[in-house]
C-alpha cells in the first residue's frame, strides 16, 4: 500500500468507497455498524485494536458512549477511550 492509502480499510484501498463511513465517536448509542477502516496512527494503537478483533470487515454494536465507548464485536465486549474510538471508522447498518 502506498503512503496515500496508509490507514485505510481494504474496501477503501481497493477503490470500493465506503460512502457513509464515520468515526465510531459519531455513531449513535445502540447502533450497529461494519468497520470499514482503522486509522494507522504513529503510536501503533491500531495493533491493539486488531488484537482485540476490531478490524475492517467486522460488525460491531455500540453499547455505550460514556464514560468509555463499550462495543461488542462478535461475542466480545470491549471498552475503548475516545482516542481509540476515533481511529475506528464504521458504516452504519
Amino acid at each position: 500500500m502506498d503512503q496515500k492509502h496508509r490507514g485505510v480499510g481494504a474496501a477503501e484501498a481497493s477503490g470500493q468507497s465506503a460512502e457513509h463511513a464515520l468515526p465510531l465517536t459519531q455513531l449513535p448509542t445502540g447502533a450497529q455498524a461494519r468497520i470499514v477502516r482503522i486509522v494507522h496512527d504513529p503510536d501503533g494503537h491500531w495493533r491493539k485494536l486488531s488484537a482485540l478483533g476490531i478490524m475492517p470487515g467486522a460488525t460491531l454494536a455500540l453499547l455505550q458512549r460514556f464514560p468509555t465507548y463499550a462495543i461488542r464485536v462478535g461475542m466480545s465486549t470491549t471498552a475503548v477511550d475516545a482516542q481509540l474510538a476515533s481511529l475506528i471508522w464504521v458504516e452504519p447498518l
